[in-house]
């Protein structure tokens, strides 16, 4: 059974990783130690290794040291015999990553480096010149659309979370898990946790993340670029982009909505707190674990009984599906507006109301399915008696639930 613990600041829970991306991630940690500045990164060119400094690489100089030589990017490429790709920003990688793509995940600016001539005149611009030309160079190989970012409501993309889609597929983007690309499950879906490679793979996988990916219409490049998003470096010893296999679960119970010490679906991406879950959990459980939605879904249905005949069975036959029926109802009542009725008395409202239904069903004080029903139709009509329109609305979602739960 997996668990987690969240307190006020919140931990990330940490899991195994395999050894073998154990050892890349020394390797390379190991690589930016042996530099000589926090400024520098491990590169090769085919068979020659190189650290690319960075404060050289942004002034158009000779940035790659290599066996004691400096090295401009077109002249490592020939170092290392690959001359005949003409591209060096394809041909020389840092942590097997090519420059071009950290160019275009906005890691690297990018950056010319013309002999001769035209090249000495470059020189002679006035520096300030030369940086707006650059930021101007930036904004371009971004694909970013500078004309239109004025007229983004910046009000839309406030709070923890942001709705992202890409084509028919739609999820919630938690930015304090985002880090980048491959690193940080930070969108969840209904059935899991991904990253953002993984999510435009489930509908899209020939394209391109910052620009597929939207939340409200814009892609997430332009969020980046607007700071509603923080991209991680390349070299970040962070736990969200070390720890690539973690982040497998909700940080918050499924029905409080609520940090703490959580028990953990392996099968879904759900967490609860012990007490929470119908049935509760053993404190001193142990073991692989799925929670009762998990069960129910697996169950396979070999009941031919139509939904009277369920009504009026005990609930015995059916706990499981009065559980995780219950379970739900429970999630929406946390957060809904009916259980916060002006001149309402809190001790009678909502899931207090329907903790005493959660109570009778777990003495076994409801002799069949329909008086388990009616005690929580008993509380809808309780806590909307002045609003018709919420009880409609929770009255709604009960026969939807009682639909597709208790579903022959």
């Amino acid at each position: 059974m997996k668990k987690k613990s969240c307190k006020k600041s919140r931990q990330i829970r940490s899991s195994s990783i395999c050894s073998s991306k154990r050892k890349k991630q020394a390797k390379s940690k190991n690589c930016l130690q042996s530099s000589s500045s926090q400024s520098r990164l491990p590169v090769t060119c085919g068979y020659k290794e190189g650290l690319l400094d960075l404060k050289k690489y942004y002034k158009r100089q000779k940035c790659i040291l290599s066996e004691d030589r400096w090295f401009t990017p077109t002249e490592f490429e020939r170092f290392g015999r690959k001359e005949k790709n003409k591209k060096w920003r394809t041909s020389i990688l840092c942590k097997g990553i090519t420059l071009q793509k950290l160019i275009e995940d906005g890691f690297l600016l990018p950056k010319t480096f013309m002999k001769g001539r035209i090249h000495g005149e470059k020189q002679k611009k006035r520096p300030e010149v030369l940086q707006q030309q650059v930021l101007e160079s930036a904004e371009k190989s971004n694909g970013s659309q500078g004309e239109d970012d004025d007229d983004i409501d910046m009000t839309k993309f406030e709070g923890a979370t942001l709705p992202v889609a890409c084509g028919s597929n739609s999820g919630v983007l938690h930015k304090c898990r985002f880090a980048g690309e491959r690193c940080g499950r930070c969108i969840r879906t209904e059935n899991s946790w991904l990253t953002p490679e993984g999510f435009i793979k489930l509908n899209k996988p020939d394209g391109i993340w910052r620009k597929d990916i939207v939340s409200n219409g814009v892609p997430l490049g332009r969020l980046i670029k607007k700071k509603v998003l923080e991209l991680h470096t390349i070299n970040c010893d962070c736990e969200i982009c070390q720890e690539l296999d973690q982040h497998l679960n909700d940080d918050v119970c499924f029905v409080c909505n609520s940090e703490g010490n959580l028990v953990c679906c392996d099968e879904c991406p759900r967490a609860f707190h012990h007490h929470c879950h119908l049935p509760a959990v053993p404190e001193d459980s142990s073991g692989k674990w799925s929670c009762i939605i998990c069960v129910l879904k697996n169950m396979k249905g070999s009941s031919q009984k139509n939904q009277q005949d369920i009504m009026s069975s005990p609930v015995s036959q059916y706990t499981q599906h009065c559980q995780c029926l219950l379970l739900h109802l429970l999630r929406e009542c946390m957060t809904d507006p009916c259980t916060n009725i002006p001149g309402g008395s809190e001790n009678i409202c909502g899931p207090m109301m329907l903790g005493r239904v959660k109570q009778n069903l777990e003495n076994n004080n409801c002799p069949t399915v329909q008086v388990f029903v009616s005690d929580i139709e008993y509380v809808f009509h309780h806590c909307t008696s002045k609003r018709d329109n919420d009880f409609s609305r929770m009255m709604s979602r009960l026969m939807e639930l009682l639909e597709t739960i208790f579903k022959p």
